[in-house]
């Protein structure tokens, strides 16, 4: 019974040790984030589905195709997240991830709370939406996630180099965007992941 006590009451002072260490100084680079808001939004025009057609990919999502995003505005002002798409390929199933959101006051509606697992949250930044709300790019706060989202599963190629065009203005390195297969002919195409 001792041993166990004994570590125990190590594992306490370690976790007293680590509230109350100093806090070190932050790197002032790492505080400049090329994620800025956008002009406001209409939530309620903004909400609906949104086609994912290219990502900084992430280890949850790297293998699915036909992503998309579906918002639904609640009655208490929160909003349905929805993040779907089929694994591998388009025969499988739809499945994804449900959170809830939370427009942040005093942003115009372009900063997003996201409730990923209690207590952990996410802010997603709307950057960029065109006037007809047909295409618009998000990010995480950070700047280390990217999307460019549109009404439709398919952009023309114009609309998409400006969207890029868009992400290097704002200081994001658009080499690092892989196109999200929205069919089944585009897996394994350049440029697609």
């Amino acid at each position: 019974m001792r041993i166990p006590m004994a570590c125990l009451v190590a594992f306490m002072a370690f976790l007293t040790g680590c509230v109350h260490g100093p806090a070190p100084e932050p790197d002032a680079h790492a505080l400049v984030s090329a994620c800025t808001a956008g002009a406001p939004i209409d939530l309620q025009r903004y909400m609906g589905r949104w086609y994912v057609i290219a990502d900084t990919p992430f280890l949850s999502e790297h293998d699915y195709v036909g992503n998309y995003d579906e918002w639904t505005l609640r009655t208490d002002g929160t909003i349905d997240d929805k993040y779907l798409g089929r694994r591998h390929d388009f025969n499988q199933p739809v499945s994804g991830s449900h959170f809830v959101a939370k427009a942040m006051p005093g942003t115009g509606n372009t900063k997003w709370r996201v409730a990923l697992i209690w207590p952990f949250e996410v802010v997603v930044v709307t950057a960029y939406v065109d006037p007809e709300y047909r295409y618009t790019i998000r990010c995480m706060e950070d700047g280390n996630m990217v999307w460019v989202l549109a009404r439709a599963p398919e952009i023309d190629g114009a609309t998409y180099k400006e969207m890029l065009g868009r992400l290097r203005a704002m200081g994001f390195n658009p080499d690092r965007m892989r196109r999200v297969p929205q069919k089944a002919e585009e897996i394994g195409k350049p440029g697609f992941r």
